[in-house]
Order: C-alpha cells, then structure tokens, then sequence
C-alpha cells in the first residue's frame, strides 16, 4: 500500500478538462451550429465560475487540463482558475486525438499548447492529459523531453506509478471511465454522443462507492469532469454532497498533481515503474 504524508490512507484530487467549444470538433466552431457551440460554451461561461465558487467553499485546490485554443479565446477564465490557486495542465490545442497525429505533429502541438498556456497564466505549466485519453508512445517520450512531470491518460493502476524514460521519469496519475462524467453525463443528438444521461444520486452512488474502494486499498481517487457538464446545478449539488463526503473521512489527503509529484520528488514514496 502506498504511504500517503501524514500517514494518510488514500489520496483525492479532483480534476476538470476544460473542452469547452473543442469536445464537439470542428463541427462547434465553424460558425453555424450555434446550439452545439454553447454547449461547450456553458462550461467556460458558467460552469467554471460555479466551480471556482464550490472549490472555495471547501478550500480544495483542483487541478484543470485546457486546450490552448480554449486559452486563446478566453484567456480571462483560464487567469481566474490559476489565481484562485488551481493547477493548469495541457490538453491539446485543440483537443486532437494525438494517436492521429505524426510524432512530429504532436511535439509541435504540445510545445504550442504549453507556450500558450504559459504565456496565458504567467507560469510554467508541467503537466499533461491526452485528450481523450489517448496517448501514444512518440507522446510519452515527447513530454519527458519538454520536461513535463505528469501525465494523466493511462489506466494501469489505481495508484500513481512512473513510466517513460529510463527507469521511469514521467510521474503516471492515472484514470478511469468510472471516474468520469463525460460517460454519465453528456450526450448530444448529432454527433452521436451518450445514449442515457444519468440521474445525479446514481452518479454520486458509483462515486462513493470507488471512492470507499479506493480508500480501502490505499489507492488515488482521481475524478475527471468536465464544466460543461458537471456545472450544471442538479450536478453540481451532487459534487458538493460527494465533496462534503470524503471530507468526513481525516485520512483522506486532498492533493493536486504538484503535491504528488513533489512526494515524489522528495522520494517519500514509493512508486512501481510500468512501461504503460
């Protein structure tokens, strides 16, 4: 089991992937389909802010993966998320696939993405999330020669592990579909997307229930959500009833991916290498 500080049995962090405009593609941003276009639009407008609101409430410090056009249209938001004291991470420019991209193609775009980023929030931004959570291997080696200290696109554990380099330089927090809200929540006509938007009290259910798991085996409990989905209000009351959940619990060590990468760093745990 992995010894979290302060002796702490399990670790949470609560993430957000900005996808605004860029979940739906090109199809969201070529002028005409407006309906689609504010679907993404509501995270950046109103589901952010809400999200900022909660997270203060509480005092949790999350961690949020943008696409750099996303930054570009609004940088305003992406400011208001880094000072209220949010870690920023890339996600694309504009939430690309990366496994249909050249090698070439994707260190481009991950350059880009981090400089816009950088330029954006006025610091340096060393973590990562695949859009989509597809990640290739010409990405894994690309993002420990930017000097990137995380990654969170694979699914190989339920605890942080290093992969990439030699033994192992890239610091892995990794995933799951059950942690995800995009699976529970979104939907949309055309393109196809979601077949059931899910009641929020099963979301909360399947949550809980991983994170008591998680608990028990000593593991990382990571949520990904997205503020176009998540922000809406039913959804959000549903957020702060599992915030205030795990709050009950005083093992729990709330943490972003700096805080878990500066454990690492420190060597004050004690992680597996895998190659994936």
């Amino acid at each position: 089991m992995t010894m979290w500080p302060d002796r702490k049995r399990f670790a949470v962090t609560l993430s957000f992937d900005l996808d605004a405009e860029t979940a739906w593609e090109s199809s969201s941003l070529d002028g005409r389909r407006l309906t689609l276009r504010s679907m993404g639009a509501y995270g950046r407008r109103v589901g952010v802010p809400r999200i900022l609101e909660l997270l203060a409430k509480y005092d949790v410090r999350a961690q949020f993966y943008i696409p750099a056009l996303i930054a570009e249209m609004d940088p305003n938001v992406v400011r208001a998320i880094a000072e209220a004291g949010h870690g920023i991470g890339c996600h694309g420019y504009f939430h690309e696939r990366v496994d249909e991209q050249t090698p070439e193609q994707n260190l481009r775009i991950l350059r880009d993405s981090k400089a816009v980023l950088e330029r954006t929030i006025g610091r340096e931004v060393n973590h990562y999330r695949a859009p989509v959570w597809e990640i290739t291997p010409d990405v894994i080696s690309s993002l420990v020669e930017l000097g990137f200290r995380t990654d969170s696109s694979l699914m190989g554990d339920d605890r942080p592990y290093l992969v990439g380099g030699e033994p192992g330089q890239l610091l892995e927090l990794p995933v799951s579909w059950a942690l995800d809200d995009w699976e529970q929540f979104a939907y949309s006509a055309e393109p196809a997307v979601g077949g059931v938007i899910e009641a929020p009290d099963k979301v909360l259910s399947l949550w809980t229930a991983e994170m008591e798991g998680m608990r028990a085996y000593g593991g990382h409990f990571i949520l990904t959500m997205h503020p176009q989905l998540i922000g809406r209000p039913s959804r959000l009351l549903m957020l702060e009833r599992l915030i205030q959940c795990i709050q009950q619990h005083d093992d729990a060590w709330w943490c972003t991916p700096d805080d878990v990468y500066e454990q690492v760093r420190k060597g004050a745990l004690d992680l597996p290498v895998h190659p994936y």
